[in-house]
């Protein structure tokens, strides 16, 4: 090897060591990396205001930097004005140090940067004044260390992990919508829930059938839902008899031959009678002249009655040469349900051709269960739940009245009500839950009803636990009065619960919280 070549390579293998080496002992020299300081963070509400601001553990004579979030109440959206402030007073008593904060960077987002004070505990308050709104939040206690160590062990104790914690960042909230309610106390009327079922009114329900048999005729036939009213003309019905006086004739002579039966039968039995009295026939004999004669009166009432209606419902309809036929009428007023009747087609006696029921007043039967009724007081108003609708629909409770006799499949007691229905919001067949309110108030907490969602028929609710911070909780209802929930369980007095914005809470928890960007402050 040449000479000069290996004085290089002996250069270069000892400089290559030499800088390893060094490498080597910068490394050992190095303090290790500094343990990630953990964030706190507090969230206060006023009448005016949210707050929630995210800092570190406080150290006497090192930066801090606050990240202070204000969201207007009235509507929920970011703050965009104004310069929020600290305000921290010595607990035992002193003068107070104000951190001054800077105008927003984005909305709804404040910087408050600076050093604190001396170690100890001190009252601290946030400050907000905007050309508009001044607002203050009491923060209670923070306590400010002497040293770096003591500050994030302290903030590591507190450190508070809830794996069902639901993160909901406070930018979407400005954005996409968003609002929250306390829970407060309320007091709220009393209602028995009931399963119920719309029905036709007592004597509203009627059918308009064939008095003859005949054929069907009429100048405009009625469709399904039609109004009609009282004695109101529906169609005429022609006998099948083309000649009125034979078809009357026919009539008569039923009245005459059930009359001639009645007046044998009768005479029969006094014969029987005056024999009986004789002793010349058993009393059997009597038994059955009387069987006969209770036999031909009634078919002789209803021959008579037959000839009578046909006189008096043909009368209207004109003479022969006119198209001599029954005119059929509406009994009640109401709308048509159902029609059978087809132009020109022929039917029975007694067919029924059309239907009509009474929609004005309808009546409301409740299935109150056997362990409440009778019931303890006079319903005053009733609430109705029904599928699809958004909101319950009130009716007054009217003429309230029962069999006081369980219903043999529900072993319920059918409670009936008389319910004015002009409007036309109640469907004859309906189904619904009844809310039977009695007059009778009860302090509860309450929430509004926007706030609670239901899973599988159980009733829940979001609860705002923080700035960003949410919980499900199912709750358990104890009554429902207006736009106000009655709570038994589940939430506490205080609490917030999310009433605007739940579907988005609810796709962040299945989303598994807190996007991969975080906040940017």
């Amino acid at each position: 090897m040449n000479p000069m070549k290996r004085v290089v390579a002996i250069s270069l293998t000892l400089a290559t060591a030499a800088w390893l080496s060094a490498c080597a002992r910068e490394a050992a020299e190095a303090p290790p990396a500094a343990a990630e300081v953990p964030t706190l963070d507090v969230t206060s509400w006023t009448d005016k205001t949210e707050l929630f601001m995210e800092y570190p553990p406080l150290v006497t004579g090192q930066d801090a930097l606050f990240a202070v979030h204000l969201t207007r109440l009235s509507d929920f959206s970011a703050m965009t004005t104004g310069r929020p402030k600290l305000e921290l007073t010595p607990e035992s008593g002193g003068a107070t140090l104000t951190l001054q904060g800077s105008e927003p960077s984005r909305p709804g987002v404040y910087r408050v940067l600076a050093a604190p004070p001396a170690a100890g505990r001190y009252k601290w308050q946030l400050v907000i004044e905007t050309p508009d709104l001044t607002d203050r939040h009491d923060l209670g206690v923070v306590t400010v260390f002497g040293e770096q160590a003591a500050a994030v062990a302290d903030a590591e104790s507190h450190a508070e992990e809830d794996p069902a914690a639901i993160t909901y960042l406070k930018e979407p909230q400005w954005t996409i919508g968003f609002g929250t309610a306390p829970v407060q106390e309320a007091e709220l009327r009393q209602g028995l829930r009931v399963p119920a079922v719309i029905e036709p009114l007592t004597g509203g329900d009627a059918i308009v059938s064939a008095p003859a048999a005949g054929r069907f005729v009429t100048t405009s036939l009625l469709a399904v839902g039609d109004r009609v009213t009282a004695g109101q003309e529906v169609g005429r019905l022609q006998p099948r008899l083309g000649e009125d006086g034979a078809n009357r004739t026919s009539l008569a002579a039923e009245v005459a031959e059930a009359q001639a039966t009645l007046d044998a039968a009768r005479l029969d039995l006094s014969r029987a009678e005056r024999l009986l009295a004789d002793r010349a026939v058993p009393a059997r004999r009597v038994e059955e002249a009387q069987r006969q004669v209770r036999i031909a009166e009634p078919r002789l009432v209803a021959a008579q009655a037959r000839l009578a209606q046909r006189d008096e419902t043909l009368a209207s309809g004109g003479g022969v040469a006119a198209g001599n036929s029954f005119v059929l009428r509406a009994p009640i007023a109401g709308r048509v349900a159902e029609v059978r009747a087809a132009l020109g087609a022929s039917y029975d006696e007694g067919a029924p051709l059309f239907r009509i029921i009474r929609t004005d007043r309808v009546e409301l039967q409740a299935h109150v269960p056997a362990a409440n009724a009778p019931l303890p007081r006079e319903v005053t108003e009733i609430a109705l739940e029904i599928a699809g609708r958004p909101d319950p629909v009130f009716v007054k409770a009217d003429h309230m009245h029962d069999a006081g006799v369980l219903d043999p499949v529900t072993r319920a007691l059918p409670v009936q009500f008389d319910v004015d229905n002009r409007n036309g919001q109640l469907l004859i067949g309906q189904t619904a839950t009844a809310i039977l309110f009695t007059g009778e108030r009860q302090r509860m907490p309450a929430v509004p009803k926007a706030a609670v969602l239901t899973e599988a028929g159980r009733p829940y609710v979001f609860v705002q636990t923080g700035g960003e911070s949410f919980a499900r909780r199912f709750i358990e209802i104890a009554a429902r009065d207006g736009d106000l929930v009655g709570i038994r369980a589940g939430v506490a007095l205080g609490e917030r619960v999310v009433t605007r914005g739940a579907y988005e809470v609810q796709l962040a928890s299945a989303a598994g919280g807190l996007p991969a960007e975080g906040h940017v402050h």
